[in-house]
């Protein structure tokens, strides 16, 4: 399947006002997937404020995060800054069992302070799961129809997870803007 067009935004001043005001779905890579490939706190300190400058243009209603390493987390750090209220959709309970001991304490953080918690399945991993998560969230980012939603995503363009959840997006016509560009305009390439 061919993507899209994203919408033509490369910087969050671009952003028009018929975009603002939706209900935002964070997808988006991990650490391992990030340019340091890893996760530096220098890292981490860029995709938040990408992702705190997104949000500060576009206003939104709330928004729904995975609750992942990486993407998800920046985003949510964004909207605890902002005060945006955001839904976290986990793939499983114990997602972050196998993460690093500060990061554990940060979901557990994230956790308490969401609108609501939806727990998409049970049981352990498995990367249908993961998947299913995805189509969750862009499902609840629907209930306005797909003109009041918006993909918020920060992708490399390789084949992942993210790349799925932006083409299930797109074939439920959810508009998407990716990151990216305004994430590299911080690194050094």
């Amino acid at each position: 399947m061919t993507l899209r067009p994203f919408l033509p935004f490369n910087h969050p001043s671009q952003v028009t006002r018929e975009y603002q005001h939706r209900i935002i779905v964070a997808t988006g890579h991990r650490p391992k997937k990030l340019l340091d490939q890893g996760y530096s706190e220098l890292t981490r300190a860029l995709i938040t404020r990408v992702a705190t400058d997104w949000l500060r243009q576009l206003a939104p209603r709330g928004i729904i995060s995975g609750m992942a390493l990486g993407w998800d987390s920046a985003v949510i750090e964004a909207c605890l800054a902002l005060r945006i209220p955001y839904v976290g959709c986990i793939p499983f309970e114990g997602q972050e069992k196998r993460w690093p001991g500060p990061e554990q304490f940060r979901y557990e953080q994230y956790r308490q302070q969401a609108a609501r918690i939806i727990v998409c399945s049970p049981g352990e991993y498995s990367r249908a799961k993961m998947m299913a998560r995805n189509e969750r969230m862009i499902n609840l980012s629907l209930k306005d129809g797909p003109a009041n939603a918006l993909i918020l995503a920060l992708w490399n363009g390789e084949p992942s997870g993210t790349r799925n959840a932006i083409a299930h997006a797109q074939t439920k016509e959810i508009s998407v803007i990716n990151c990216w560009k305004h994430y590299l305009t911080f690194t050094k390439e």
